[in-house]
């Protein structure tokens, strides 16, 4: 009798724990893509923004969860959700993303040649929003020789990116991604960074007039 109390005490704690534990992790979602679109098929929620040619968007079922698929021929363009999110609280931001068709020639390190497949920005508004705004991207890049390389755009002075994967080598396959945004602010901006007030995901192929394809799916930031 006594072994058999002990050992629902020991469950009784064990499960105690647990909860504690997941009751601390907090998740603020940004994109799950289940919400119906627009008629022009942009997310519920999310703002179109155009730089040049025209957009092509739609809504797909991957698997056991929806993304949203961008193609770009000679173009480039972007969705942007805001938000206001303290990345003290929850400092990284994971999701997943696919490629399918890289621009050629594409170079982030050459402003003639700066296309991506796949973009992800993290907007960090400051006072004056137009001059002051800090941008921190997150890049599928096609050229396979800039893989892990991070510093400054040549786009926008206050940009920093990080090539997260490069090249073909993980073409067709959805890749999870999870990234101490706080951390890496830190680090590419030598200062402690302001509230996010937007997330912003991309695909460029107007300098190299190539076709390029990405799909993006559950993009969350969690405390973990």
């Amino acid at each position: 009798m006594k072994k058999n109390i002990w050992f629902v005490l020991a469950l009784i704690g064990s499960l105690f724990v647990f909860h504690s534990l997941f009751a601390e992790e907090r998740f603020v979602w940004i994109g799950k893509f289940t919400e119906s679109p627009s008629t022009d098929n942009i997310p519920s929620g999310w703002i179109l923004e155009e730089k040049a040619g025209k957009p092509d968007i739609r809504i797909e079922k991957s698997g056991d969860f929806r993304s949203v698929r961008l193609r770009a021929d000679a173009s480039s363009f972007g969705l942007r959700k805001n938000l206001d999110v303290d990345l003290k609280e929850t400092p990284y931001l994971n999701w997943k993303w696919k490629v399918t068709t890289l621009p050629d020639q594409g170079d982030f390190l050459n402003k003639d040649s700066d296309d991506q497949a796949a973009q992800v920005y993290i907007i960090f508004p400051r006072f004056p929003a137009a001059m002051n705004t800090d941008i921190l991207g997150y890049l599928w890049e096609s050229n396979s020789k800039n893989f892990k390389k991070e510093g400054g755009s040549p786009a926008w002075v206050k940009s920093r990116v990080v090539v997260l994967q490069a090249g073909t080598r993980r073409l067709h396959q959805w890749v999870q991604e999870k990234r101490n945004v706080y951390e890496d602010y830190k680090r590419l901006f030598k200062k402690e960074p302001p509230k996010v007030g937007g997330v912003a995901i991309y695909i460029n192929s107007q300098y190299t007039q190539a076709k390029a394809e990405s799909s993006f799916a559950e993009i969350l930031f969690s405390t973990n």
